[in-house]
């Protein structure tokens, strides 16, 4: 029985991607909308890279389609490898190295990508998210018993893969969220997710590519733990202020802060603006200092003058450069069919031929995410600047545009 939805708007069983966290954002907010129950099972491998079976990935290799000379070099490339340490100045001797892939190679990477491949054949079921060795399980239902109940069943297939390719789990960093709205009713008797046997923890937030997402998706976890990484750099900016020039102070804020701000921030942001106050007040801060505790003009003024985008700017030009590679078949195929312009359903209407369409929402969360927030930024910027010729000239432009425009 598939229990997930098979359609754009929910996780589809059978797939492998390494999706951002702006694919999860629009998978769960799809989820919560719907008014479902989503489990995301963390998975954490042990010594991932180091214990490859070499003849198992040789053998994959082979079934998709390296072979003859290709197969002989990567077979090269693998065998015969020693290492040895040195540890307070005696060397050991060298020893043969019979598993795992070179870390910190261009190799490595993609040789463990190729063998964990066919872990989605695990489970028709299931979606998986593979990035490297972040392994991710989701699926969803309106039925939180009968959730758990074919998560567990399926989970039995996954550790018997693993099992068959020689690869361990460790368990005791392996943990599971239970994703819903916040207002939807949990059952008081509480399910369990079991893997190997063993009970896996229940956790309410995860750290997943550098993202926290949290069980309601309101990315307050995230928010929290930039807002305090930031408060901290804000510091330092302050501290050495008096001793370093304009230019200095403004390179140390795109350094220490400006970072924060933007990873994924078309995620996150995508928020409620009281959940982005402490972020905000901290980047004015960041503003007044680097031009010496200037009192004279607003916070706005400030950040124009030093030519600094805002929180909210920042998300719309992340939303609108996203747009414009979706427009140009520029994104990965993970995003395919992700938008339909208006001119797909009304072709008479010429003014709006450009424009996308929105989808219907019935909750923030879901407004909040990509395909929602995505057409909404896009259908408001001016076309002169969306039919930009190239990504280099509409981003010039979007970034004049967004520093000399009143919002």
């Amino acid at each position: 029985m598939n229990i997930l939805h098979t359609s754009q708007h929910g996780f589809q069983p059978g797939h492998s991607t390494s999706m951002s966290p702006l694919n999860i954002q629009d998978n769960i907010s799809s989820v919560i909308d719907r008014g479902e129950f989503a489990l995301g099972i963390f998975i954490d491998i042990a010594k991932a890279f180091d214990t490859v079976n070499h003849d198992i990935l040789s053998s994959k290799l082979q079934n998709i389609g390296v072979r003859g000379i290709a197969l002989d070099w990567f077979r090269n490339y693998l065998d015969n490898r020693m290492q040895q340490v040195l540890c307070n100045g005696s060397l050991s001797k060298l020893k043969l190295i019979k598993f795992g892939v070179p870390q910190g190679s261009i190799l490595g990477p993609l040789l463990f990508l190729l063998f964990i491949n066919d872990l989605p054949n695990a489970s028709p079921i299931l979606r998986f998210v593979l990035f490297a060795d972040d392994t991710n399980i989701f699926a969803s239902h309106k039925s939180y018993d009968i959730l758990f109940q074919t998560m567990n069943q399926e989970l039995k297939h996954v550790v018997d893969w693993f099992r068959v390719n020689k690869l361990s789990l460790n368990l005791n960093k392996t943990n599971y969220v239970l994703f819903c709205s916040h207002r939807k009713p949990i059952p008081e008797v509480k399910g369990t997710v079991f893997m190997d046997n063993k009970p896996l923890p229940q956790v309410s937030s995860v750290k997943f590519l550098g993202v926290y997402v949290d069980q309601f998706l309101t990315w307050k976890v995230h928010i929290e733990n930039i807002s305090k990484k930031v408060a901290k750099s804000v510091g330092i900016l302050a501290r050495t202020a008096h001793l370093l020039p304009t230019r200095i102070r403004l390179s140390l804020y795109y350094s220490l802060v400006h970072p924060y701000l933007s990873y994924c921030n078309v995620v996150w942001a995508s928020n409620y603006p009281s959940r982005l106050v402490r972020l905000n007040s901290l980047q004015k801060r960041a503003a007044r200092i680097i031009l010496g505790n200037l009192y004279s003009l607003s916070s706005r003024a400030m950040l124009q003058k030093l030519n600094i985008c805002n929180i909210e700017q920042i998300r719309i030009k992340q939303t609108s450069e996203f747009m414009f590679k979706y427009m140009h078949n520029l994104l990965p195929g993970a995003f395919t069919g992700f938008f339909s312009l208006t001119s797909q359903f009304n072709p008479y209407n010429v003014r709006t031929s450009s424009n996308y369409r929105g989808i219907a929402t019935r909750t923030n969360t879901r407004k909040f995410s990509i395909k929602s927030a995505g057409p909404r930024t896009w259908n408001n910027l001016p076309v002169a600047i969306r039919v930009s010729p190239s990504f280099s000239i509409f981003k010039k432009k979007l970034r004049h545009h967004l520093l000399t425009v009143d919002p």
